[in-house]
């Protein structure tokens, strides 16, 4: 017991063991961050009431089921592909994870640890998210701004540059040596849309006898 005491960190020694693990299993369940601990298999051994709250259950109705009851197969496919390369490579890994709830999707970035057991070998995987909800719908609204911009861009073409013109007929001619009406050219180079009328000069040239 004396060489117990003399290499236990913890100020009252082995019996205060009991109380630290109470504690922290206290701040695990507490915890605003979705934590959870999963088996190889997929399995969740354990989880805390901000992983089970947007499924709309409880820590109890989640630990013991695996990740393909929680998630549409493409869904779990990807956190498996995850969880199977940190058994493999035995590296923290962090990625962004789409959640989706019945009250819409929520996103988070989640890291995942590998946790090694008694014999070296890594037994399960400990993950720690945090919700980027927020933030990633400001993404995605400027993201969808942008590619309206850019389409609008896209459709603005103006006119530059010295255009050939018939001196005569006012038709002009196009970069592929075709002779096209001023309307038809404008219109395929800009946003313009013509409406036809007469303007009065013309009006008394070619209609005389309207009464003006």
């Amino acid at each position: 017991m004396d060489d117990i005491d003399k290499t236990d960190p913890s100020p009252g020694g082995p019996s205060s063991w009991p109380d630290r693990v109470e504690v922290m299993q206290t701040v695990l369940d507490a915890s605003t961050d979705p934590i959870f601990n999963i088996l190889e298999d997929g399995t969740y051994r354990y989880v805390n009431a901000a992983f089970a709250g947007p499924f709309g259950r409880t820590p109890e109705e989640v630990i013991g089921r695996r990740i393909w009851d929680l998630f549409e197969p493409g869904e779990a496919e990807k956190r498996m592909s995850v969880v199977r390369r940190a058994f493999s490579t035995r590296e923290t890994i962090v990625f962004e994870v789409r959640v989706p709830t019945p009250a819409g999707d929520r996103h988070y970035i989640t890291s995942v640890r590998p946790i090694p057991g008694p014999d070296g070998a890594i037994s399960s995987v400990v993950c720690i998210s945090k919700e980027i909800t927020d933030r990633k719908q400001v993404e995605l609204e400027r993201e969808r701004l942008i590619a309206e911009l850019q389409e609008a861009l896209a459709k603005v073409r103006t006119l530059s540059g010295l255009l050939p013109i018939c001196a005569h007929c006012s038709k002009i001619r196009d970069d592929r040596g075709h002779w096209t009406r001023v309307e038809s050219y404008v219109s395929a180079h800009s946003q313009a849309k013509f409406s036809h009328g007469i303007c009065p000069d013309c009006l008394r040239r070619e209609y005389p006898e309207v009464d003006r």
